[in-house]
């Protein structure tokens, strides 16, 4: 018995078909399939089907039928980079956009000011010119 898995990593969200032969044949025999020693399910078609992998899939897979077992063979599966949902995204735009509004316009604000900072007098510094004055 052999199980056809994917031998590269497979990515979080695709489709993975496993596949249980016998002598480069599909059986036609149903397979029962195991993960990491656990009971999956059986198949009558030899055939098992994983519409969207997820991270919780990623382990050691095997088949059995009445022809023997298969040897087993590990899946692994890996987190996209940018795995975050739209509404996510959106969301923490949504909620960060202002401060990082806030913070851009203070900062403006700042460096202007002490471009100016030679020829521009203050309050303070105009109180006390006045002060002198009298």
């Amino acid at each position: 018995m052999i199980l056809e898995s994917p031998a590269l990593p497979v990515t979080e969200g695709d489709s993975v078909t496993l596949r249980c032969r016998y002598q480069e044949t599909p059986s036609d025999l149903t397979a029962v399939f195991y993960k990491d020693g656990s009971l999956i399910r059986a198949e009558t078609t030899g055939e098992m089907t994983i519409p969207a992998v997820s991270k919780s899939d990623e382990g050691l897979y095997k088949c059995y039928n009445s022809k023997g077992d298969s040897p087993e063979s590990w899946m692994t599966v890996t987190v996209p980079v940018l795995s975050m949902s739209l509404p996510r995204l959106l969301c923490s735009l949504l909620v960060g956009s202002p401060y990082l509004l806030v913070t851009i316009i203070l900062l403006v604000k700042y460096c202007r000011s002490r471009a100016q900072g030679g020829t521009r007098k203050t309050h303070q510094d105009q109180l006390g010119d006045h002060v002198e004055e009298e």
